[in-house]
């Protein structure tokens, strides 16, 4: 009898084990996902993870920051990854190169990366001849500094790559710089010490400029082979959003775990940032494409016969977000 019941336990033990990954009785799919940055910008990935909405929708997401979107789109090419945390000039290049890393949902669709500069320096226009620092190259920084000096007319400014957020604002201070691009929590610091924002999101959105600054990106392969599962990502990720907009407390611990930071003020400004600038629908506009491949195009930073030759729909694809707004998704999300 004794023998009989650690038989059952045993079994019982097994049974749990081969359980776990498991939802709803179903194998989870596994998925490597690498994003950037550590900023509220990836709070809906965060938020997905933390309210277990990927494993509602039958997914176990593995997230692993990259500091360069380039990075990650290599490692996608390469086959370590279907998905990431992404937009950008990134995608843009690796289509003009052969690649198929595309957008699959948008989660910001405005430029949020404010211009600070020098508490002397009152307007764009002072910026002409002066240097003006963005983390990278080709970075959605350096994208927004393009537009800004477009919009106000300046000429002349010459940008430079700092190597990051952090190196941009340290650039600022100690002078090396006259502006610079820089976002929360850093930002706040800035602000702090007398550094004047001369751009920021409200201008930003005024402007009403085009872009998918963050989202999700997928190889085309791989999604077209896969929709039901790009499907359940974007799921996740939006009820994620809606975590944030309607659960303060939970945003904010979800902020602190993953950025690391215990100061207040910098918690505030980031969650401040995610509800102003999260998008409710994750359609993604063609004329931010084609904006952005001119934009690359004038800086050189694509082959400009290669470019013209592909169509702008060969960067993206909303048909995951129409079948969703069709089924009534995101309808239901925000009621």
């Amino acid at each position: 009898m004794r023998l009989c019941r650690v038989f059952i336990t045993a079994l019982f033990l097994a049974s749990a084990l081969l359980s776990l990954g498991r939802i709803d009785g179903a194998t989870l799919e596994k998925i490597r996902f690498p994003y950037s940055p550590i900023a509220w910008n990836s709070l809906p990935w965060w938020m997905a993870k933390e309210a277990r909405f990927f494993e509602k929708y039958g997914l176990d997401v593995e997230m692993n920051f990259e500091g360069a979107s380039s990075v990650i789109v290599q490692a996608m090419l390469a086959g370590e990854a279907n998905f990431a945390g992404l937009a950008g000039p990134a995608v843009v290049s690796n289509v003009v190169n052969g690649g198929d890393v595309i957008q699959v949902a948008a989660v910001v669709k405005t430029f949020t990366i404010p211009m600070y500069s020098q508490p002397s320096i009152n307007e764009v226009a002072q910026l002409k001849g002066q240097k003006v620092g963005v983390s990278r190259f080709n970075s959605i920084s350096h994208i927004a500094a393009l537009n800004i000096f477009q919009r106000a007319g300046v000429t002349g400014a010459t940008i430079i790559q700092t190597g990051g957020i952090p190196e941009s604002a340290a650039a600022l201070m100690s002078g090396n710089v006259a502006a610079a691009m820089v976002p929360p929590p850093q930002s706040v610091m800035l602000r702090e010490k007398g550094f004047r924002e001369l751009i920021g999101v409200k201008q930003f959105r005024e402007w009403n400029i085009p872009v998918v600054e963050n989202g999700v990106a997928s190889r085309r392969s791989y999604a077209e082979k896969n929709p039901d599962v790009v499907k359940r990502f974007i799921r996740a990720a939006f009820e994620g959003i809606r975590q944030i907009y309607n659960n303060k407390e939970l945003t904010m611990k979800t902020l602190a775990k993953y950025t690391k930071i215990t100061d207040q003020k910098l918690l505030d400004e980031s969650y401040r940032f995610s509800v102003e600038a999260l998008s409710k629908d994750a359609f993604m506009p063609a004329e931010a494409f084609n904006a952005l491949v001119e934009q690359m195009v004038s800086q050189k930073s694509i082959d400009a016969a290669a470019a013209k030759k592909i169509p702008v729909s060969a960067y993206f694809d909303n048909r995951y977000v129409d079948e969703l707004e069709k089924e009534g998704f995101f309808k239901k999300l925000w009621q």
